[in-house]
């Protein structure tokens, strides 16, 4: 029977390691584990930066559309003095549009850019509602305007511009749709360009 003493004796560097030491560095894509290192990528700027500015336009557009809403029945009053008819439906467009054009659409803007800004996806969903929302309103303003002018005309009893409210109001429409497909664009950047930073 062998006795662990003995054992010992006889094997006498059981109880040491044995190798060289080698002092080659890791990889460049490695670390000292050897494990792969994984970089956080940066979120574009492209979000706070729309955001700013829809802020910006928002606010600036809706402060003077309060100016716009309390000057409504003082427009309306020069038009009826020189002779326009103003109908109870025009008048109350006046009013509607003021109100939703200069506060609504401007408040959902610079809400809209607030969320643009913390990289909210229903930020950019907000503006571009508000753009179409100002769409409606802008087409309803060259329709209106396009019959004062017609009215004016009349009034001037010059017959060479017959209808010519009618290419107003064409030429009114035409531009609304042109600025808002602009502004959409502008509002839809963040997501084009930088969606996947959005949530």
């Amino acid at each position: 029977m062998i006795m662990d003493g003995e054992s010992q004796d006889e094997n006498p560097g059981a109880g040491t390691l044995e190798g060289t030491t080698s002092n080659v560095a890791p990889q460049d894509n490695q670390n000292a584990f050897e494990q792969n290192v994984v970089y956080m990528r940066q979120k574009s700027q492209i979000p706070k930066v729309f955001g700013v500015l829809m802020m910006i336009y928002g606010v600036v557009l809706g402060l003077l559309g309060i100016l716009a809403v309390f000057n409504t029945g003082t427009v309306i009053d020069d038009y009826e003095q020189v002779g326009i008819t103003i109908s109870g439906l025009q008048n109350a467009w006046f009013y509607l549009s003021a109100i939703g054009a200069g506060l609504l659409v401007n408040g959902a803007v610079a809400y809209g850019g607030f969320e643009t800004f913390n990289y909210k996806r229903r930020g950019v969903m907000i503006g571009l509602g508000a753009v179409g929302l100002g769409l409606v309103f802008s087409l309803g303003d060259s329709i209106i305007l396009g019959d004062i002018t017609q009215q004016f005309l009349d009034m001037e009893g010059d017959g060479e511009l017959d209808g010519f409210g009618a290419l107003v109001s064409g030429v009114g429409v035409v531009m609304s749709i042109f600025c808002s497909a602009i502004c959409g664009l502008l509002v839809a950047i963040p997501l084009l360009a930088s969606g996947n930073d959005l949530e």
